[in-house]
């Protein structure tokens, strides 16, 4: 459970960070374009460091990655602190992940899928990837109400630039907190795991025997409470974990035909570049810039802000909770489709709200509706390949979204610049759109091995 534990910290104060990005740049005297370009700088540094860590997490070990990302976090929390200088924050930004967005979109969370799905049987590994989905949400709901209530109470006797500060200084504290909480994530997370027992299967023909072997065998509480009877890790057949493996083949399955090899893959690159169509239309329109929206085109108070995005976010735990049961019924494919289209319509129409309330209720419809495909996204792209090459390929999918998502806040920036942040809104839902439509042809009938 510290697993767990260790994200929801670390999405709590993504959230308390979300909301005052853009707007303590802005008061720190940058210019709109600067502060997109702030922002587009900050994902391309991530880049780098997104493929170096996803490369040697396995051999280094997950957990101490994990760390040392930890650490990293809280370095840039006190930097943020502590100086105002362009260079300076950017540095700490891209090596401490600050995300604009509210999301960790950075070089770490393709580990922790990876730790994950490790953990479980195929079948049920939506369902773990989805309650993981909603403790962050969860947290980035507490992460902006704290951060909220901090600043309010902060400028009746403080300038709003201190109050930011502040809350970059509680983003540090708790970076050292996730330090610890990952140093005692259970070793079942790394891939070279140590042995760990079969499970027991309650049923009438068990031996005597097997159930003395099992019990002889030592348990693991933290593995326990997860999924009930099953082994959690896949085994080979003299029940050793598999070794690390330093070559990733990127295919669907161990296919000895290299002609039939040849289409897996291509449907690997198919799918990466379609996500990172997605997550370049996303970074139009992140959490940052939807404040400075709400605040420059409809006056709305910092603590408004912060209560949208929590009541935004604690909306998304109650529609993520359907998405195993839709997902289980129609394929994985289609429950993306099906909920991301109708979300991307509403976020258009945000261009055009005439009044507060209304572009507040279209922005939490919104984010409820299209944060249904978050969990099944990694559950898709995990399916696709075994597991010693999951944490790789994630990791080159958070890669090639980053990369595709860094010229978004710069764009976005240059329309703040020439006064059309509203259209922003439009484009963004236009593309995701698109995107929909061709994962829904491109998939539709993809069969998951893994």
């Amino acid at each position: 459970m510290s697993h767990c534990s260790s994200s929801r910290a670390s999405y709590e104060w993504f959230g308390a960070i979300a909301p005052i990005l853009v707007l303590y740049l802005t008061a720190l005297g940058f210019s709109d374009s600067n502060v997109g370009l702030f922002l587009s700088l900050t994902l391309f540094g991530d880049v780098v460091l997104a493929l170096s860590i996803s490369w040697i997490a396995d051999s280094v070990g997950r957990r101490r990655v994990l760390a040392v990302g930890s650490a990293m976090m809280a370095a840039s929390g006190f930097v943020f602190f502590l100086s105002g200088r362009f260079i300076v924050l950017l540095l700490a930004a891209t090596f401490g992940v600050i995300s604009p967005s509210g999301n960790e979109v950075g070089p770490f969370s393709s580990v922790e899928v990876g730790m994950l799905s490790q953990l479980v049987q195929p079948e049920d590994r939506i369902y773990v990837l989805m309650h993981y989905q909603i403790l962050g949400f969860v947290g980035l709901a507490l992460g902006s109400l704290v951060s909220g209530a901090v600043i309010s109470h902060l400028e009746k006797g403080a300038s709003s630039h201190e109050a930011y500060r502040f809350v970059f200084l509680a983003y540090g504290c708790i970076g050292l907190v996730k330090v610890a909480l990952s140093l005692f994530m259970t070793p079942y997370t790394e891939l070279d795991h140590p042995h760990f027992p079969e499970r027991l299967v309650d049923s009438p023909e068990a031996s005597e025997d097997e159930e003395t072997d099992v019990d002889d065998e030592p348990t693991c509480d933290e593995r326990q409470s997860l999924i009930a009877k099953r082994p959690l890790i896949d085994r080979t057949a003299s029940s050793t974990p598999q070794a690390v493996i330093t070559t990733t083949k990127l295919t669907l399955g161990d296919l000895d035909d290299a002609e039939e090899s040849a289409l897996p893959l291509l449907s690997l690159v198919f799918i990466v570049l379609l996500f990172s169509v997605d997550s370049f239309a996303s970074s139009l329109t992140p959490a940052s810039y939807v404040s400075l929206y709400l605040k420059s085109e409809y006056g709305a108070t910092i603590r408004t802000i912060t209560t949208v995005l929590a009541s935004s976010a604690l909306g998304a735990v109650v529609t993520s909770l359907l998405t195993g049961a839709i997902s289980k019924r129609i394929g994985l494919v289609l429950t993306m489709v099906t909920t991301h289209i109708p979300a991307q319509i509403l976020t258009g129409a945000m261009a055009f709200a005439p009044t507060l309330p209304i572009v507040i209720g279209l922005y939490i419809a919104r984010t409820c509706i299209s944060s249904m495909d978050s969990s099944i996204r990694g559950a898709l792209l995990s399916a696709m390949v075994p597991k010693h090459a999951r944490t790789r390929l994630l990791g080159i999918s958070d890669v090639a979204r980053t990369l595709a998502a860094a010229p978004g806040p710069f764009v976005t920036g240059r329309l703040v610049e020439i006064d059309r942040l509203r259209w922003v809104f439009v484009i963004s839902g236009a593309i995701k759109i698109g995107y929909d439509l061709a994962l829904l042809g491109g998939f539709r009938q993809t069969k998951l091995q893994h």
